[in-house]
């Protein structure tokens, strides 16, 4: 990675210097010619310049041709992108859609499918990029004593457990949803790390989380982590946040009381 940026760098600066420092080289070399007066030695400069004039033109063409690939190469990931976030994403609304025209008693198995969907969904997205990731999302139950447990996981391992209220893990994830804002942790090994994580137990060493809530409270959370430190990118975070948004609508659909009954 660090090797590929630095020819990312050094490309840069050949591009852009070596056309300037080309064409000014030239015109040097132009200038001895025509005050030279020796013929041979002043056809010998004007060669010069002109094969110094044809590289800064060459390097110049290359990096425009460059360029423009490198544009297409972009676009064509965007598009690839949004059609991508439409198919894993889609099912998500069409279930929830579903959800919402049961009965209320009926609605907790539509909500684990979603679920279920929605961790599917962002470990493929990330998986594309990112080795092994794991996605989870989990349901707060709000009894005495509260707990928070994990009702749909994709990718890496297994299901993981609970969060218990008592339990240094537990009280500070249950505490975690309380603040509505998403953590993202980077590079675990670095010492910054949450409450009650392990590093020495666990198979992650960068992960994110992102509360379910909306202004009625919370009800869960969205987590997506992997063994690579600093794997996990921007954009990674930033499709955590869609699911988690997503799921908010599910579980707000699966609790509604209010929500008309299906005709009969």
């Amino acid at each position: 990675m660090a090797s590929t940026k630095k020819l990312r760098t050094s490309w840069v600066i050949i591009s852009t210097g070596v056309p300037i420092a080309g064409g000014f080289g030239a015109a040097q070399l132009l200038t001895i010619a025509r005050t030279e007066i020796n013929p041979v030695l002043g056809w010998l400069y004007s060669l010069a310049a002109f094969v110094v004039f044809l590289a800064a033109l060459a390097i110049a063409i290359i990096a425009k041709v460059l360029d423009s690939r490198r544009a297409l190469t972009i676009a064509d990931a965007r598009e690839k992108l949004l059609v991508q976030l439409r198919d894993q994403l889609m099912p998500m609304a069409s279930t929830t859609a579903d959800m919402a025209r049961h009965p209320l008693s009926e609605r907790e198995p539509y909500l684990e499918s979603v679920a279920k969907v929605a961790a599917s969904a962002l470990a493929a997205m990330v998986g594309a990029h990112v080795d092994r990731p794991r996605a989870v999302v989990y349901l707060l139950d709000a009894d005495t004593p509260p707990s928070m447990r994990s009702i749909a996981h994709s990718g890496r391992g297994e299901r993981p457990g609970p969060f218990l209220a008592g339990t240094v893990r537990g009280d500070a994830a249950l505490n975690f949803l309380d603040g509505h804002r998403r953590a993202y942790y980077a590079d675990l090994s670095q010492g910054k790390n949450p409450g009650g994580y392990d590093g020495t137990m666990s198979d992650y060493k960068t992960f994110v989380s992102v509360p379910i809530w909306t202004e009625t409270g919370a009800y869960g959370m969205v987590t997506l982590d992997a063994p690579v430190s600093e794997s996990l990118d921007a954009g990674d975070v930033a499709l955590t946040e869609i699911v988690a948004e997503f799921m908010s609508a599910a579980f707000e659909v699966a609790q509604d009381q209010d929500s008309p009954s299906p005709a009969a």
